[in-house]
């Protein structure tokens, strides 16, 4: 019977934590994920998105930052696993917004597989960055990747994804300062 209860109340603090979390109750957010099993890596949708995916999502950072500080270190390296049913991992939701550029810092101490981790449609963040024309973004993930100093071979790999390059999502999304860094760069087989 204690078992039944158990597993009521984790149920019912995951249904008050996804409805605290569309009621953009963030403070309740952080309560609650101090109270179920997984904390911030809790999957809270149908799309297996996590506490933290849904607030890089929403563009939250300080609740990013904050749920960040909840893992426990051994957990750490775990990050670059964890993603939803696109494959997209936390650090892929926060490279949509240049406004999370904290954010994606705190990310890269935690796991710097994060840069390199492709979704379902063969995105790296560093490419999704682009898509959503966030060039702070961009430039901090390329900085991050050391994308200056690969090699064509390995600078390709990261700027294309299953149906075009890098390049070809710039001028779709009219992202010209990523452009122009891209084609700054010494070597133009990066793009």
């Amino acid at each position: 019977m204690a078992d039944d209860n158990e597993t009521k109340q984790k149920y019912r603090n995951i249904a008050d934590l996804r409805i605290s979390m569309m009621d953009k109750d963030y403070k309740e957010v952080r309560r609650l994920c101090g109270e179920v099993p997984e904390g911030p890596l809790q999957r809270l949708s149908v799309y297996e998105d996590t506490v933290l995916h849904m607030a890089a999502h929403s563009k939250q950072e300080d609740l990013v930052l904050d749920l960040l500080k909840m893992i426990p270190a051994d957990h750490n390296h775990e990050l670059s696993n964890i993603k939803n049913t696109d494959g997209n991992t936390i650090l892929r939701e926060v490279a949509t917004s240049s406004t999370m550029t904290d954010a994606a810092k705190e990310l890269f101490l935690k796991d710097r597989n994060l840069t390199i981790v492709a979704n379902d449609l063969g995105e790296k963040p560093i490419f999704c960055a682009v898509r959503y024309g966030q060039f702070q973004m961009f430039q901090i993930l390329a900085e991050e990747m050391k994308l200056d100093k690969l090699s064509p071979e390995e600078s390709k790999a990261h700027l294309q994804r299953n149906d075009g390059t890098i390049l070809h999502i710039s001028i779709a999304a009219e992202s010209f300062d990523e452009i122009v860094w891209l084609c700054s760069l010494s070597r133009s087989t990066h793009i």
